[in-house]
């Protein structure tokens, strides 16, 4: 009798810590709305750089990405917008995190970050606060992907990365995405 216990007590154990770490690792979706509410600073731009290093105590590796903006929707206006997220890789070691960015610099991107610490910020919602600026080949103008809507909603909560086929995407121009999120008309 005491072994079923200690065996029905282990499974208990087992089942609650199982579901512990399950539910620590899911992430809400966020609207776009939601992403300009919560953000600090929303602003275009383009990746200038990508680097990877250590942390002081050498237990964390952390990604330092530099953002030259150019135009910026929310918040405070800097000219060069340092983020900082979570993995990356220094050497032979490599640290991933599940829904961390990737970044290319050049790349045009939509952002909406949230402060980090006093100088620098990260992207709301890992992959959720980022989005490539595309532009239009024939007039220029510039617009960003997102999950089709219907018409009574505003814009569904972006695609983590590769979630969704391109062809499933909906074009939405720019200015009326930011314009939508941040609440205005």
């Amino acid at each position: 009798m005491k072994s079923v216990l200690t065996v029905s007590a282990c499974l208990c154990f087992l089942i609650v810590a199982v579901t512990a770490v399950a539910t620590a690792t899911q992430l809400a979706r966020l609207s776009p709305q939601d992403l300009g509410d919560y953000s600090g600073l929303v602003f275009r731009g383009k990746v200038l750089s990508a680097d990877s290093y250590w942390n002081d105590t050498h237990t964390k590796i952390f990604t330092r990405v530099l953002v030259g903006a150019d135009e910026t929707y929310k918040g405070e206006h800097r000219a060069v917008v340092e983020l900082v997220q979570l993995g990356g890789t220094v050497g032979n070691v490599k640290v991933t995190v599940q829904g961390a960015l990737q970044w290319t610099p050049g790349e045009e991107v939509l952002l909406f970050a949230e402060p980090y610490d006093l100088t620098n910020y990260q992207v709301l919602g890992l992959s959720q606060g980022k989005f490539a600026v595309r532009r239009d080949e024939r007039t220029g103008a510039a617009y960003v992907e997102v999950p089709p809507t219907d018409s009574d909603a505003l814009l569904g909560a972006p695609p983590a990365a590769g979630q969704v086929p391109a062809q499933a995407l909906e074009r939405v121009p720019l200015e009326r995405f930011v314009n939508q999120a941040l609440g205005r008309r």
